[in-house]
């Protein structure tokens, strides 16, 4: 049994208004696209990310432009009956996800931009949508994106807070890396963001290495640090509260 979307309605509604008709369809799928992925983008900019409002713009427009090419701009009338407007759609993905990929840094063991990348796919599916006439779902995909990017942060900043964050400060000479991962798989400790910057200590220059851990009771790493202290012997090393 067949059912008709709201999304269906209003395709089909202003198909029937002819040639104008489908220019204001056109229009609306380019105009909406262009809003969503500024809504995401937005959040995006706020947060200081490299890929912001008008990268995300620029992608989600793009796509819908595509979506209505493989639908509009190719002719109907194919004699073969091998008419497939998902093929074009299919190589925006794909090149959306070049861009993604190149939103993830890796330095160490810390890795960055995989929100940012998760958000250019995310943009590429609503423009898509919004190219292919499904308004609705674009719009409550883009509901329920910002529902995960803004209010799920907090999930994020609550776990944060029941990790253990230790800096260490050593010699720049000294191999502190090296043993820091040592001790970290000696004493069994889950680790992540993991990071080293110059920094200076009593006017001398040293080397700040930051690391994240968890699984740990915060008085296990604190006699991790006790041990790491008398048997390393680095500059400092203090367990940020």
């Amino acid at each position: 049994m067949g059912y008709e979307t709201l999304d269906g309605i209003i395709v089909d509604y202003f198909n029937g208004l002819g040639w104008w008709g489908n220019l204001i369809l056109v229009l609306i799928s380019l105009v909406l696209a262009t809003v969503l992925g500024g809504i995401i983008g937005m959040q995006r900019e706020l947060n200081g990310h490299a890929a912001g409002f008008r990268t995300h713009v620029l992608i989600s427009l793009a796509t819908a432009l595509i979506m209505i090419i493989s639908i509009y701009g190719l002719s109907s009338s194919n004699a073969s009956g091998t008419r497939d407007p998902m093929r074009l759609a299919a190589a925006g993905v794909a090149g959306a996800g070049f861009i993604g990929a190149g939103c993830i840094i890796k330095n160490g063991s810390t890795v960055k931009g995989l929100t940012t990348s998760a958000t250019i796919w995310l943009v590429t599916a609503i423009g898509l949508c919004c190219g292919a006439g499904w308004f609705v779902i674009a719009i409550l995909v883009t509901i329920i994106a910002m529902i995960v990017l803004v209010v799920f942060a907090k999930v994020d900043i609550w776990a944060n807070k029941k990790n253990s964050h230790i800096v260490v400060l050593s010699d720049l000479e000294s191999p502190i890396l090296s043993q820091l991962l040592e001790y970290l798989e000696k004493y069994h400790i889950q680790y992540r963001d993991l990071s080293s910057s110059f920094a200076e200590h009593e006017g001398q220059k040293c080397l700040r290495t930051h690391v994240t851990c968890s699984g740990k009771s915060k008085a296990e790493i604190e006699d991790f640090i006790t041990t790491f202290k008398e048997e390393v012997n680095p500059i400092d090393i203090v367990l940020l509260k």
